[in-house]
């Protein structure tokens, strides 16, 4: 959706954490897509950050940045480059970068247009401070599950009219079953559960499921793919319930469609802060059943058995009952995999996260000769 006829823009991209998931995966995805379409993206981060590896791999312009809210240099630091770079269009990701960068570019000379991206639906406080970083200083929010977007007009009352419900897409390119080998090597009934460990993620609740599925499924096998600061507890509860001969723990892994390809059932099971996951739109897309939480942002892929089984949070009973369901209905795990694929294929492409990113340029700069791409 290319817009023509105007100057190229120059996106600059801020992200303060320095781990590696769903959120930063989509930076890494927007930056690339955008640069495909001919804009100049840039992305800001701290140089031991995982991003900002893989950014440079790819050939993105990235700038080592420390956010710090308490200390001046930073607001300076990113206040230069936006003005050094001419930024047209900032792009903030999480809290620490929102305060540093949107103060910094509302006090540079180019005054970039400010979009916030709120990835996660931990609710936001209704604090006056709240309402100045989200609601008064940014031209735009976006968010990536229409619950998350919701909760801001209803709870917070944020100005519904910058807000904007733009999901996650995947490369389709990457995930499909054709022409794919399996990663993982092991014979039986394979069950994974697939992102970072940590608490919220649910892990414990899978684990726990595992006993009560081996007595219905002898020879199911576990695999916990990821890393994070909850894999030491979770190796404990591993141990603790004598699991160590039926779950893997394979730690993180770049080879996720191999992986994907290699389950029968993907889990995910948890229990807050999710936007729209992207792993399960990847296993969708690969046409495998999953079992979900029914959450905010899960709720809006996992359409309960039809593109999915949705099971209610923080309960291991309810996860054992949907994964042994599966286990003893073939064609119901067939059919669940073809409606996901399809779906998926309408709804959350990552043409179609573009071009409703381009959408936001637009109404951005509608009244400015400084547009996109020529």
């Amino acid at each position: 959706m290319t817009l023509k006829g105007y100057k190229k823009l120059t996106i600059l991209h801020t992200e303060s954490s320095k781990g590696w998931g769903g959120q930063e995966i989509r930076i890494l995805q927007e930056a690339l897509g955008m640069r495909d379409r001919g804009y100049r993206v840039l992305i800001a981060t701290e140089k031991d950050s995982t991003l900002f590896n893989k950014a440079m791999q790819k050939g993105i312009e990235v700038f080592d940045i420390h956010f710090s809210k308490y200390n001046p240099y930073s607001f300076l630091k990113i206040k230069d480059l936006l003005e050094k770079e001419k930024v047209d269009i900032l792009n903030t990701h999480s809290s620490k970068d929102s305060w540093v960068a949107s103060i910094a570019a509302k006090m540079s000379k180019n005054k970039p247009k400010i979009i916030r991206t709120r990835h996660l639906s931990t609710p936001i406080s209704k604090s006056y401070i709240s309402k100045i970083i989200y609601d008064l200083i940014p031209d735009a929010i976006v968010t990536t599950s229409e619950e998350i977007k919701d909760t801001m007009i209803k709870f917070n009352r944020f100005n519904e009219k910058k807000i904007f419900s733009i999901p996650t897409g995947i490369d389709l390119k990457l995930f499909k079953n054709e022409n794919i080998e399996s990663a993982i090597k092991e014979q039986g009934f394979k069950i994974g559960t697939i992102g970072i460990l940590r608490d919220w993620k649910g892990h414990s609740y899978f684990i726990e499921s595992i006993p009560l599925i081996k007595k219905a499924i002898p020879k199911a096998i576990f695999f916990i793919i990821g890393d994070g600061p909850q894999r030491d507890n979770l190796k404990k509860l591993i141990d603790e319930l004598d699991l160590n001969q039926s779950v893997k723990m394979l730690g993180f892994r770049d080879d996720i469609p191999k992986v994907i390809y290699s389950l029968d059932v993907i889990v995910h099971p948890s229990y807050a802060n999710e936007g729209v996951p992207q792993v399960i739109l990847q296993a969708l897309a690969m046409k495998k059943p999953v079992v979900a939480s029914n959450i905010t942002g899960i709720r809006e892929v996992i359409i309960d058995n039809q593109t999915g089984l949705l099971v209610e949070p923080k309960n291991k009973w309810d996860i054992a009952e949907k994964v042994i369901e599966l286990y003893n209905n073939k064609d119901l795990r067939i059919r669940l995999g073809e409606e996901g694929e399809k779906f998926v294929k309408i709804n959350f492409s990552i043409e179609s996260m573009l071009d409703k990113l381009e959408s936001i340029y637009h109404k951005l700069f509608s009244d400015s000769k400084s547009l996109i791409v020529n």
